[in-house]
């Protein structure tokens, strides 16, 4: 009797080995992916796994705030510094913290830059759209069976997130000849994570957040998730720096941040709120690509800014200057940039 169980057992682990075995390539296959620019988060989060071991000294991590900001051949070109941003639409806390413990995998970073955006969110899960966003183009790992326990409140939720043939199933008839030929094991990012946004005519306001000086509660599960990124970086032994990038904050999202400035403080983290540099920057209301995003002028004004501050609080960050790959990825960057108009 004992030896049948045994058996049983056996055939049954068996069996689900092989059931995910076939899973995995069909949701590869199955899963929407993002490719055309300028939003083809696909190549950049696959990218990421494809760059070289120990590259990187810093990377950015967010929401869209984030990767619409920091140009990372532009920190290169002023620093020496290799970094990346590995960010998603919406990204929120849960998922940053499975970000960074992807990133510590394969870089030894000296420094974890955080955008507080979604420090902001109100919701416990968001919706399948962003959740499939941050899900779908990192690989199965324990980290993401973590993730997907954070990303939905029951199991079936859970198991969609994990293995998304659940949710692609129905996209046999919508698939095309990019969804055969893309290698996600071949995908690179010359723009190491960056978006770069068109400028648009519409100047974009910026509200007086100077006058906010109230604090709003954090809902909690952002608040632990903070918690847990900081002693994430401190278990490995990386700085962590909370900013939040220029986005013409609202009102409310400044009495928000007024609560991250003070945890922060609280927990001796590093803190900068570039909304309040605009004239340092040299950041114009026409800067903007729609309301909360730069656009490439603003985020090159912007990355250069960033960079000073970055080698005056980190003076002893890790640099190669002389990389021909990243020079020839920077020759890139200056084409397309030269096709908006050139340098603002």
């Amino acid at each position: 009797m004992k030896n049948k169980n045994v058996r049983f057992f056996c055939s049954a682990l068996a069996f689900l080995a092989l059931l995910i075995l076939l899973l995995i390539p069909l949701s590869w296959l199955l899963a929407r992916k993002s490719l055309a620019l300028p939003w083809d988060t696909t190549t950049k989060i696959s990218g990421f796994y494809n760059e070289e071991r120990d590259q990187f000294e810093v990377m950015f991590f967010g929401s869209s705030h984030a990767y619409a900001t920091f140009s990372p051949l532009e920190l290169w070109e002023e620093t020496g510094v290799k970094s990346y941003v590995f960010a998603t639409q919406q990204q929120p806390l849960w998922a940053t913290y499975t970000y960074i413990k992807e990133a510590l995998k394969t870089q030894d970073l000296s420094l974890v830059v955080v955008d507080c955006r979604m420090a902001f969110g109100e919701q416990e899960y968001y919706d399948q759209g962003v959740t499939y966003s941050y899900m779908d183009d990192i690989p199965l790992t324990w980290n993401k069976v973590e993730l997907a326990l954070q990303s939905a409140p029951d199991l079936e939720g859970r198991l969609s997130t994990l293995f998304n043939f659940m949710m692609y199933h129905d996209r046999w008839s919508k698939l095309n000849r990019q969804d055969f030929t893309f290698r996600r094991d071949q995908a690179r990012d010359p723009y190491k994570g960056y978006v770069m946004l068109s400028p648009q005519e519409k100047p974009m306001p910026r509200p007086a957040i100077e006058t906010v000086t109230d604090r709003t509660p954090l809902l909690e599960k952002n608040r632990r998730w903070l918690e847990e990124i900081v002693r994430l970086c401190r278990e490995e032994g990386v700085d962590l720096w909370l900013v939040k990038t220029p986005s013409n904050l609202e009102l409310e999202e400044k009495a928000l941040l007024n609560t991250v400035e003070d945890f922060a403080a609280e927990n001796r983290i590093p803190f900068h709120d570039f909304n309040e540099d605009y004239e340092a920057i040299g950041l114009s209301e026409d800067m903007f690509h729609d309301e909360h995003h730069l656009d490439v002028f603003g985020a090159s004004r912007f990355t250069r800014f960033f960079a000073r501050a970055l080698t005056e609080s980190w003076p002893e960050l890790r640099t190669d200057w002389e990389d021909p790959a990243w020079a020839a990825d920077l020759e890139t960057y200056r084409a397309e940039v030269e096709g908006y108009g050139g340098q603002p």
